[in-house]
């Protein structure tokens, strides 16, 4: 099998005879011209190293793209100063002032720009026409291009070090506080998306037929604030059952994280639901660490679903329990893990309750509370406990698929040392990483701009024996194949 070539681009080899200066010479020509002039200056010079030639190439780079940039605009046509339609109303709206300059930094340099501002007395709405004209972005100082490259490096490290690792890669230095103003403005520009819902569907488009089964885990995470110190962060994954790597990865995940109450958090994790088609889906398995809002979150919004305890929670709180029992450095720890595991690793918890309850013999009041605690725990989840059955389903029994997207959504970017973040902007910074690692860094910037004006598409027709999750609160009471409940009467 031969190796795929990438194409190369040529140059025209035809000559513009535009009657310019170099008219007469075709694009391959000029780019040949200009590498022999090039180095005929660095012979001159003695500088013949390759990375003397690299920072000159790079330089006469620099400087003709802002000539020819500031050309390119100069070309343009004056604007005539008559009235223009307003973009909102339609109405004719009159000049208000002549050549107001705008700066704005692009990927060719700093752009120039004189242009008229017009303004509608019918819907008192300012606007400016060259903007349009020339697509410029309609708040901030720097162009679609360049703030695609700004968000990326935001999206990745703090932002004094974003500000340092630019120089690395581009010849113009951009401050820290920049670096801010963009990450704000970005995360405005996603709240005022036409929805959740939309932006679910532009980061990860839906499927075009119902998955064959869903997999939802959700858990919290504590980040630092300036205002109110540790705060918890709610975060979810949403992933295809046919995507799910046993024990190695996931592919092509939604990840939804809210820095604020459990109303946002429901929105956001429904449209990430609507997105996949929850609705259609047959088979809903709900992975929790026994928080009681978890399962609350779980009836809502899935009332059929599978609810599942992660496993590993379920051992972690039993070694809490252990630790009072035996003391936190009691060489028989692994002994009490390892039995433990075997004990609810069953059809129930009811064998671990009874050597739990054979451990009160005289317990202490503060190692009783231990034991009481981890029974009533146990009991609760008792039909989220079935962990042989769930295992001879092929259902997944653990969360790491969220305890990885803490690590990799949220800490990776917000929670390194020293940081500490207001409420305001952590909680943009929360929802544009949850974005941002569903979309991709190519698909991200875009997906947002894209979701600010399409609506979102319902591309599929709900199955009529679907669960139609929505529009019921039916508790699961058994599980079954399909994972519906089975009403009791």
């Amino acid at each position: 099998m031969s190796k795929r070539r990438a194409m190369k681009r040529s140059a025209n080899t035809v000559a513009p005879n535009d009657g310019t200066k170099w008219g007469h010479l075709s694009d391959a020509e000029l780019l040949k011209e200009m590498a022999r002039e090039l180095a005929r200056r660095q012979a001159t010079r003695g500088e013949l190293d390759l990375d003397a030639i690299e920072s000159l190439i790079a330089s006469e780079q620099r400087d003709f793209g802002e000539d020819a940039l500031a050309a390119t605009v100069d070309a343009l046509p004056l604007e005539d100063g008559t009235s223009k339609p307003c973009p909102k109303c339609g109405a004719l709206a009159p000049v208000k002032v002549r050549n107001r300059v705008r700066h704005v930094m692009t990927t060719a340099g700093e752009l120039r720009v004189s242009r008229n501002y017009h303004y509608c007395n019918k819907c008192e709405h300012g606007f400016y026409p060259r903007d349009a004209e020339l697509k410029l972005p309609e708040e901030g100082e720097v162009s679609d291009a360049m703030e695609k490259r700004i968000l990326d490096f935001s999206m990745n490290g703090p932002f004094e070090q974003c500000a340092e690792r630019w120089d690395i890669h581009y010849p113009f230095p951009i401050s820290s506080n920049l670096f801010r103003r963009v990450v704000d403005r970005v995360a405005r520009r996603r709240e005022s998306a036409h929805s959740q819902l939309a932006l679910q569907q532009a980061a990860l488009p839906s499927p075009e037929q119902p998955p064959q089964w869903l997999v939802i885990a959700a858990d919290g995470s504590m980040l630092l604030t300036r205002e109110d110190g540790w705060r918890e962060a709610k975060v979810a994954t949403v992933v295809r059952g046919e995507n799910v790597i046993p024990d190695k990865a996931v592919v092509d995940p939604r990840y939804v994280a809210v820095l604020g109450n459990q109303d946002e958090f429901r929105a956001a994790l429904k449209a990430a639901l609507d997105a996949e088609l929850a609705d259609d889906v047959m088979r809903i398995v709900w992975l929790g660490d026994g928080a009681r809002e978890n399962w609350t979150l779980a009836k809502e919004l899935c009332p059929f679903a599978i609810q599942i305890l992660d496993f590993i929670h379920a051992v972690q709180n039993a070694m809490v329990c252990g630790k009072a029992l035996l003391g936190e450095s009691d060489a028989c720890l692994p002994l009490w893990e390892t039995r433990i595991r075997q004990l609810i690793d069953s059809d129930s918890p009811d064998a671990a309750i009874r050597e739990l309850m054979d451990c009160t013999l005289d317990a202490t009041d503060e190692q009783l509370a231990a034991i009481d605690q981890l029974v009533g725990y146990y009991r609760a989840n008792t039909k989220r406990m079935r962990y042989r059955e769930f295992r001879a389903a092929g259902l997944p029994i653990g969360s790491g698929i969220v305890e990885s997207a803490h690590k990799h959504v949220l800490q990776a970017r917000m929670k390194q040392a020293g940081q500490r973040w207001s409420v305001l902007r952590g909680r943009h910074m929360v929802q544009l990483r949850a974005l941002y690692r569903t979309a991709g860094p190519r698909r991200f910037h875009w997906a947002i701009r894209e979701a600010l004006k399409s609506p979102p598409a319902r591309p599929h027709h709900t199955l009529p024996n679907g669960p139609r999750r929505a529009k019921h609160s039916y508790t699961p009471s058994r599980f079954t194949r399909f994972g519906r409940a089975k009403l009791s009467k």
